[in-house]
């Protein structure tokens, strides 16, 4: 009896298959699988076609493949090494298009390792090249990726400024989730700068689109920051509110995290309004699950709540044990204001409670 093959190689799929724009276009097919291991065969046979010796534009874009697929791979040198010579050979043929989403992908990457000045330097290059050919949606993607440098360095404003010019090429591009994506990173840099009421307004238009898109995970971050943003202006009801309706529209959360997330939303909304007994079972639940699911970041903040539930109530001991563990986790999170504000709240406490 015959037996279907469980395993494929490039070259089975290739058999025959001798053209470098077929093999490319392949390859990119099973790129979109996730495929890596068939999809680099593929490309090794296309640069090698005589197609790829003839033409620069054909062997500039399998090498940007080639580079993404090592990317994906995590090597990260050679990927540099590959999307290096594809914009090389791109400039060499005026194909600025190509260029510019070479150094965007490989601002993408050293983002990625936390090299955040020579990622934006290569934003700041690629953006050049993709204004040269006018290209909205491109410069918008190179946008983005700035956007994001400059929150990550706390260039917050910098970092809103720059999403702002993102949407309007998005705008410009037509693209309407990727707007609604946008509109989600200006709301949430407006609100570290505590601008919350043009944070919800933000939040807002990000929820339309991502409801008439039906994009459930853009949903259901939208809402539990607009929550986020009315408990920060102390409108503990209006917070309860979209909390509930979040919950009601939903058909089910497909992220842990926001599930998770949302029930320490609601056990700061009892906190608030004094319903300590709710907040510390919420919280309990809220904690289980992010251990459960090894969300360590999560886990630090909902420590934090369970100490402020601790402290309104009274329960120093409590508050301080709970305060360590957050500082701890904080610490070894790197996240250096969390850490310093756990800090500080413990030692207050602790001298308010003479606790040693």
């Amino acid at each position: 009896m015959n037996t279907l093959k469980t395993k494929i190689s490039g070259n089975e799929i290739c058999t025959g298959v001798r053209d470098g724009f077929a093999l490319l276009d392949l390859a990119r097919g099973w790129l979109q699988q996730g495929n890596t291991v068939v999809a680099m065969e593929l490309l090794v046979s296309a640069i090698n076609s005589r197609e790829a010796d003839h033409d620069q534009g054909l062997r500039a874009r399998i090498l940007k493949e080639i580079g993404r697929v090592e990317m994906m791979q995590s090597n990260w040198e050679k990927s540099d090494t590959f999307y290096l010579e594809a914009q090389r050979v791109f400039l060499s043929v005026e194909d600025y298009k190509g260029a510019a989403e070479c150094s965007r992908n490989r601002a993408n990457m050293f983002f990625q390792k936390g090299h955040f000045e020579l990622a934006s330097s290569l934003c700041e290059q690629a953006l050049e090249w993709a204004s040269i050919i006018n290209n909205f949606e491109l410069r918008a993607t190179i946008l983005n990726t700035l956007g994001a440098i400059k929150s990550a360095t706390g260039d917050i404003k910098e970092s809103n400024k720059i999403f702002k010019l993102c949407l309007a090429d998005f705008q410009s591009a037509g693209t309407k989730i990727r707007q609604g994506y946008v509109l989600l990173n200006i709301g949430l840099t407006q609100t570290e700068l505590k601008e919350y009421s043009e944070a919800i307004s933000s939040l807002n238009e990000a929820l339309a689109i991502a409801l008439e898109e039906k994009d459930l995970t853009l949903v259901e971050i939208c809402y539990q920051n607009i929550s986020k943003c009315y408990l920060e202006q102390g409108e503990t009801l209006l917070a309860k509110s979209v909390l509930e309706t979040a919950r009601k529209i939903l058909p089910g959360l497909n992220s842990k995290a926001l599930e998770t997330e949302l029930e320490l939303i609601e056990g700061r909304i009892n906190r608030l309004l004094g319903n300590y007994d709710r907040a510390e079972k919420v919280l309990e639940k809220s904690y289980t699950m992010a251990i459960e699911h090894k969300m360590t970041s999560l886990a630090a903040d909902i420590l934090y709540e369970q100490a402020q539930v601790a402290i309104e109530k009274g329960t120093y001991p409590m508050a301080v044990s709970k305060l360590e563990k957050a500082a701890d986790q904080f610490r070894q999170l790197g996240a250096q204001k969390a850490y310093e504000e756990a800090l500080e709240t413990l030692q207050n406490i602790r001298n308010k409670a003479g606790i040693k």
